[in-house]
């Protein structure tokens, strides 16, 4: 990747060739205990691979910049940033010309978000330390008009949405189009080439025996909404009413038929499946109907870390555990390989040039292999 701010920008820690910094990860990575379970490594595109970003803002005596922080938290003025798509680093270009000639879009902003999908679709966020007027949505609507993108102004206690808040994102895997909507303010997959590949190891730990699945941390539908169509039926949970409203709408979208919802927490959601407890949110899902023989759970990068959760998941055949987290994913392992053993690993450098590294693991019940 060339970048004028290779090596100074703290965005990417891993300042090396990508065949270099991918090696340096993936050795850490196995080093945690994999050694001799079979994976499979999905690269990344070097550059121009990231949908979303955020920036600060930097000013000096030639104007206004877009400003990362470099390895000791000081702000810089950042040149462009080539992680981006390029139709999003265009978009910024474009932004930033206007915003710089116009007093009242550039007053007391102090930062942008940027969300756009590859089909060139982009909501760009202004951030501000200001309450926004008539005057500035005015300025603003002649912005979004001229860079056919939406805008959205935020302040505290305020959001001024000029066109939509999300962008939709069309996915293909294994010759088939899903599509996602992804809103400004909650989480989705940054590396939209990381997340096909992603998609496509979880499909492929899917067996012909599968009957019903159960996701835990389901988010928007990332994987639950190609998935349905490898099960009889899927029962997922999400604790997010942002990411349980993308799910509804992600549903609609790829018109899934065999999906079931419920807002429960990890906790919540144990008691549910065990019949410790009974929810009037689950009034109209029967779960006694279910023969779950599969469970998915991505969870956040502190791993799943809670006992009684992994030996709930001991329960069933198969296990499809995504992690963000090395170092999480293999301690929650030490407590799944007591009943399970991995069979499939897959690795994703979903952030080419940081240490993080994203994987996926199929474990099945030893007494079934």
């Amino acid at each position: 990747m060339i970048c004028p701010h290779f090596n100074h920008c703290g965005g990417c820690s891993l300042p090396f060739s990508y065949a270099e910094q991918l090696e340096q990860k993936v050795a850490k990575f196995l080093s945690l205990g994999f050694e001799n379970v079979p994976y499979a490594i999905y690269e990344s595109p070097k550059e121009a691979y990231r949908l979303r970003a955020e920036f600060g803002i930097f000013r000096d005596e030639f104007g206004i910049h877009y400003a990362m922080r470099d390895k000791n938290q000081k702000p810089f003025a950042l040149k462009n940033c080539p992680i981006l798509l390029d139709s999003l680093q265009k978009v910024l270009e474009k932004l930033l010309s206007f915003v710089s000639q116009s007093e009242i879009l550039s007053s007391k902003l102090f930062g942008v978000e940027i969300l756009g999908n590859t089909d060139k679709d982009a909501v760009i966020v202004l951030l501000y330390h200001k309450r926004l007027d008539s005057f500035w949505e005015e300025e603003a609507k002649i912005l979004a008009s001229r860079l056919k993108i939406s805008l959205i102004g935020r302040s505290r206690g305020q959001k001024i949405v000029l066109g939509s808040d999300y962008v939709t994102q069309v996915l293909s895997v294994e010759g088939r189009a899903y599509s996602f909507v992804r809103y400004d303010n909650a989480f989705s997959q940054p590396n939209p080439y990381a997340n096909e590949a992603m998609l496509e190891f979880v499909l492929s730990c899917v067996g012909t025996e599968a009957r019903d699945l159960l996701e835990l941390y389901c988010g928007g539908g990332n994987f639950t909404i190609p998935l349905s169509f490898k099960f009889r039926k899927v029962f997922a949970t999400e604790v997010s009413k942002s990411s349980i409203n993308a799910l509804k709408q992600n549903i609609a979208l790829n018109d899934c038929k065999n999906i079931a919802f419920a807002r429960l927490s990890g906790e919540e959601s144990i008691q549910a499946l065990s019949a410790q407890r009974e929810f009037f949110r689950l009034r109209e899902i029967d779960l006694k109907t279910y023969e779950f023989n599969y469970v998915l759970v991505d969870p956040p990068r502190s791993g799943i870390n809670d006992k009684a959760m992994l030996e709930f998941l001991q329960r069933f055949e198969s296990i499809i555990y995504i992690s963000c987290n090395p170092a999480t994913l293999a301690e929650d392992l030490k407590i799944l390989k007591q009943t399970h053993q991995c069979v499939k690993l897959a690795l994703f450098d979903q952030f080419p040039y940081t240490h993080h590294l994203e994987s996926g693991v199929l474990l099945k019940k030893k007494n079934i292999l």
